[in-house]
């Protein structure tokens, strides 16, 4: 994993990738929630600590 990019902002360390990745699928998600009015912002906010976990954890 030494050849991923990563920037440290405020002294946190961050992999650039992982975190284009995220906002795109979240970008998407929210456009397609804002449309259809399925998720309420409840659901729409574990739909997004879903979508972190799963790139903090699977990646």
């Amino acid at each position: 994993m030494a050849d991923t990019e990563t920037k440290t902002i405020n002294s946190v360390e961050i992999d650039v990738e992982k975190a284009n990745r995220m906002l795109k699928r979240l970008i998407v998600k929210e456009t397609a929630n804002i449309k259809t009015k399925r998720y309420n912002d409840g659901e729409m906010a574990k739909q997004i600590k879903k979508i972190i976990e799963e790139e903090v954890v699977c990646y």
